[in-house]
């Protein structure tokens, strides 16, 4: 048994805020992972992408982890920021970079530039849509798989919870971009094998990120790495995000 919980705690570093879900929470996570999505497809039919996004954003990925969690893993060790951001890079976060980089690679022979380029609307989505996406989106992804996997600290039933709070991180990760992001962002060009390559490797890197924030404790690297991805789409296609903000049927 001992032998057991040390392989445990291996495989699955301890969660970095000692985070203790409830039913509440249990119930918040289900709703984020099935509900939300559905909700946001079916918005943006209705009005555009501005009213999902302040519901994603503002409401799920922040207002309710920070009221959940008490903190949302964005600190800074003022007067430390360089060692700071130096301990996170660890061999779990070259692995996932370099995913990612592979992916970014695999951007620039399936992008598909937009026909209708307008500077100002490219700008803004270059420097405001690309952060806010990239360091908001894993709050919600991570506090779905933490309360389930965190509602029983040892026993047997911890290992059905994790694996429950697993699937429903992935769910929540692959109906937000099957019923919201596709009708948001533009389509890349199929290119064989690089398309068909693209979603395993972001399953492995949204899987890593797990591990990742439980071993450095904190929220900034994953941030840093979706940030790159989403950075490199935009300016390869010269992408906007205002025209559908607002898309009244």
């Amino acid at each position: 048994m001992v032998r057991f919980a040390r392989m445990n705690m291996t495989i699955l570093p301890d969660v970095p805020d000692d985070f203790q879900p409830t039913y509440l929470d249990l119930v918040l996570a289900t709703l984020a992972a099935i509900g939300l999505p559905f909700a946001a497809g079916f918005i943006f039919n209705v009005t555009g992408a501005l009213i999902p996004l302040i519901i994603y954003y503002g409401v799920f990925c922040w207002a309710i982890v920070r009221w959940r969690r008490g903190a949302v893993g964005y600190e800074i060790n003022r007067g430390e920021i360089r060692k700071q951001f130096a301990g996170y890079v660890s061999s779990v976060f070259l692995v996932i970079l370099i995913l990612q980089l592979i992916l970014i690679g695999f951007e620039f022979i399936t992008v598909q530039r937009v026909s209708d380029f307008n500077l100002l609307g490219f700008i803004l989505t270059l420097v405001i849509w690309a952060p806010l996406n990239a360091f908001s989106e894993q709050l919600i992804w991570i506090y779905t798989f933490d309360s389930y996997a965190e509602f029983f600290k040892e026993g047997p039933k911890r290992k059905g919870m994790i694996a429950i709070g697993g699937l429903l991180y992935i769910v929540l990760i692959s109906l937000i971009h099957l019923l919201f992001w596709i009708l948001v962002l533009p389509e890349g060009q199929y290119v064989f094998p690089f398309s068909e390559l693209f979603v395993p490797i972001q399953t492995v890197i949204a899987i890593g990120y797990i591990f990742l924030y439980r071993r450095s404790k904190s929220m900034w690297p994953l941030g840093i790495i979706h940030v790159l991805i989403n950075i490199a789409a935009i300016a390869l296609s010269g992408y906007s995000i205002i025209p559908v903000l607002l898309v009244f049927s």
